[in-house]
This record gives C-alpha cells, structure tokens and sequence, in this order.
C-alpha cells in the first residue's frame, strides 16, 4: 500500500471516530467558554512568479497558507438527514479537548463535506497601478495534505482528518488546522491569462467577505499582497529564481512565541550519534589529468533516544531557527538550540540543509589532515538500518508523522529525524565533495568521518563520533586508484591487498 493510500486510510478512521458526535451535535455551552479561535494568512514569499505557458495557460508560484491563531481551528460540517442542506459550525475545546462551544456559522455558503469551504479563497490579480486584471475564487481544505508547523505551540503532529473527501451519504465532517500550524491554499485567478513575459503586477490573496465576519477576522489577518513577475513556464525552476525570499506576513514584526522552554532533556531521551568508517571508495580519473576519491560515508544514531531538528521560519530572515527536540513515550520532554537551517538551491539538492550533522577529512599517514570534503549540509533521514536491536529502535520509521521533510525554498518549517537503530549514509561523489588528490602522493592515508563536529547536537556520547578507514593510493595518471583493507571482518570493497594490509 502506497503512503498516499495509507494517509487516505487513516484519515477515514479518524473521520468515521467521530461521526458519532458530529451527528448527535455538541452539547450545549458551557459557562466558562474558551478563547475563540481565528485564522490568518500568511504569505512565505517576499515576491512572487507567475509561470507563463502556450495559450495563455499560466501556474502561480504564491505559496500562501492559512494559519490558526489562538488555538486549533477546527469546523464541523454536520447534515441532519439527507433532505437538509449541510450546516457548518466552529467548534471551540479547552485546554484538555473537550467541547466547549458550538458556533454556528450563518451568513456562509454550504460547505462541501468531500471538498472543504466553498468560495473562501479570493484571488486577484492587478497591475501595479491598482488596475483590476482578473479574479477568482477557490475551495478551500484546512485537512491539506500540505500542512506545515509555525511553531512549537501546538502539537508534534496534526491531529486532524488529511484531506477533504467524502461519498455521497457522508453525513459529518471534521475540518481543523492544529494551533501552531498552517495549511496551504490554492491561488489561481482563472483558467487562462492575457499577460506578458516580463510584466510585473500584484497578487492579493484575501479570505472572502462571508467567512470574515463569521469568524471574526480582524481585516489585517484576512489579505496579503505581494508584487508578481511573468516569466516563461520552465517547470520547478523557479526555486533558484528566489533564493533568500523573506517570509512576510499580515504582523511582520510578529514573530511565533515557542511554547516549548529551552530545557535540559533527561539522558533516557538524548540520541547517540556515531560514525561509521567510509567505504564504496573509487577513484575519478578525469580527461583533464585531475584525479578524485569518491566514497560513502554513514552516520547513526544509536539510541535511546531520537534525533529530531526542527526549524522554523522567522518573519524576516532568510534562514530558519534550529532546534533539538527530545522525547519520552512519544511526548516532547524538551529542546535545545541547535543553530540554523539554510535553503541550498544547487542542482540536486532544492532542499533546507543542518549544517552540523557530519564531517569528512582525508588524513595522511600521521594522521594530520590534507583535504576536506566541501560536504557540510545535511537534510537527515533513515537510509540504512543499522542496529535495529538497541533500546528505542524504530522497525518502521516510514510509518510515521515523526519524519523528515527536508521542504521547499518557500516552507514555513522543516523537521529532520533520524531514528534510533538508524543510520544517514551520503555518497561523496559530486563536485566540491570527493576529495582531490591529483597532487597527493601515493601511500598510506585515512578517511576520517567525523559526527557532530561542532558538538551543536546534545547526545549521550562524543566518545564514539570519529571513525578512521585506512586506504591506500596507487597507480599513476589514468590508472590511479584506490586499495581499502578489511576493517576487522568487514571487506566492504571486496578488495584484495595483499600486503598492503
């Protein structure tokens, strides 16, 4: 079964849960009620590009999301039998999830319990003169299945239904965006556009009249502009084309309160980092006389706890802030800082970077070191099972929401993990990785890998963090090449040394 399938599937069962109580309704209000909460929008992009194709056919690259405020923002859609049209509801919970309010909402279009809220997505486009050139409307899904943290307020993973779906006898549904995250809303302003290569306008994304005043969003939550280039359609590129884009948002000066404090974690929760010698080793001869060795390198966390990095998006920074998460019994326990995320945009990457995950240096025979590996940023995930027998593994990490999502150059947050009993294995083999040795005699060297080099991520044990594999050059010019012992049992190169060992 497919993740995407599997993600339907448990969707379902959290929808079905709850039909029950959605269909006999809320009891009646309480006297204490909660804080109501709201939405705004947030747009992840200084600027904006809007993709021309044949035909007028256009795509708007304006990742805009709709963020809860003061809470979880959860809605009900509700049909009270097959002849009645569907009601929609806010349903507000106190700090311990139970129900405390249930706010009809009057005044808005029925809402559609396989698709979301109809018509709550303005979009228009404009010149820069304030010209109106077109507009639309668009469904909007607060399940999204493209959900992202602000914060650290709110819970670890979404608790909510994903996606907006249902048959033709549905008869209630849950729709919510967990306190400190936010969904992301479809833009578009139509099917088709009479615009030019080159020409700039303004992009206004806003949510519509009748769900303002239901819910009560001050004007400044509810709309954000941002100025848009035409530029010919060229698929995903786009993603060089804004590097260091600055997260604006409807309060720019406001930036997300953690919930979370900066603690010290209890040692049963803290991971394990440690390195693995490197192996797949190989030389590149190249045409232009210059030489370079390849290899594969792993770090892994051996437990008990799990490594998680999570970062988010400050208003007005380019990078994001770092932070180690620790957990017990799959409850968050604490966090520390950990540094920053950066976007690389370089070709295969289009991913947000950890700097401080792993090092790699070639050493020579008395163990001082004469190159560098340029590999510095990493975007951490299990690839290889390591020792799935130590307290804390994770037999399935892929089945969980506790996983890495390295994002995109417009995400508002990323979570990187690496679970216990698991390893990160990168190869060094791209430019400004392998290490160069066109000028380095034959003989005896050694590759180090070193984890956790700036001693940033908190763990049980530095004792373990460098591994040396010992290597020999040999062979001149094109013929230049590599021999890589045994270490202890292991010929993971399946090389016969002969002496050399």
């Amino acid at each position: 079964m497919t993740s995407s399938r599997l993600r339907v599937r448990f969707a379902a069962i959290a929808l079905t849960a709850l039909l029950p109580l959605v269909a006999a309704g809320v009891a009646s209000t309480p006297a204490a009620a909660a804080t109501t909460p709201s939405i705004r929008l947030i747009a992840a992009s200084a600027d904006a590009e809007i993709h021309l194709f044949r035909k007028g056919n256009y795509q708007i690259h304006l990742p805009v999301f709709v963020a809860s405020v003061g809470g979880a923002f959860e809605l009900w859609g509700q049909r009270p039998s097959y002849d009645e049209p569907v009601g929609l509801s806010q349903v507000v919970r106190d700090p311990s999830g139970d129900v405390v309010e249930n706010l009809p909402l009057a005044g808005v279009p029925e809402p559609d319990l396989g698709r979301g809220m109809p018509e709550f997505i303005k979009t228009s486009l404009t010149k820069l003169n304030g010209t109106p050139i077109k507009d639309a409307s668009r469904t909007f899904c607060p399940n999204s299945y493209n959900q992202e943290r602000i914060d650290d307020s709110g819970p670890e993973l979404s608790t909510y239904p994903v996606g907006c779906w249902a048959s033709p006898f549905t008869r209630g549904g849950v729709f919510g965006i967990d306190e400190g995250w936010a969904a992301r809303a479809q833009t578009s302003v139509g099917p088709k556009l009479a615009i030019n290569e080159g020409s700039r306008y303004e992009i206004t994304v806003s949510i519509a009249e009748p769900y303002r005043t239901a819910l009560a969003i001050p004007a400044e939550d509810a709309s954000v502009t941002v100025p848009a280039t035409v530029v010919q359609g060229a698929g995903d590129d786009h993603q060089s084309h804004r590097k260091g884009a600055v997260l604006t948002t409807a309060e720019p000066e406001a930036t997300p309160a953690a919930a979370m404090p900066i603690t010290t974690p209890p040692a049963s929760a803290l991971p394990d980092i440690e390195a693995l010698p490197a192996w797949g080793m190989s030389v590149q001869n190249r045409s232009s006389g210059r030489s370079f060795l390849t290899f594969g390198a792993t770090a892994w966390n051996a437990g008990p706890g799990i490594l998680m990095v999570e970062g988010f998006r400050d208003p007005q920074s380019t990078t994001m802030d770092a932070y180690q998460y620790f957990y017990e019994d799959g409850e968050a326990v604490g966090k520390v800082d950990a540094g920053e995320l950066e976007y690389d945009d370089r070709d295969m990457h289009d991913h947000w970077h950890f700097r401080d995950f792993a090092a790699y240096s070639l050493l020579d025979v008395n163990k001082v070191k004469v190159v560098d590996s340029g590999k510095e940023a990493f975007c951490l995930a299990p690839t290889d099972p390591i020792d799935l027998t130590v307290d804390g593994a994770a037999w399935r990490p892929w089945l969980t929401d506790l996983s890495t999502a390295c994002g995109e150059q417009d995400s508002l947050w990323i979570r990187e993990v690496l679970q216990a009993g698991w390893g990160d294995t990168y190869a060094q083999y791209r430019p400004g990785q392998s290490f160069e040795i066109t000028d380095l005699p034959n003989g005896k060297y050694f590759v180090r890998v070193l984890a956790n080099p700036g001693n940033v991520l908190l763990e049980g044990s530095t004792d373990n963090n460098v591994a040396l594999r010992k290597i020999w050059l040999k062979g001149k010019g094109s013929e230049r090449h590599v021999v890589v012992p045994p270490y202890g049992l292991v010929d993971s190169e399946g090389s016969s040394c002969g002496v050399f060992c």
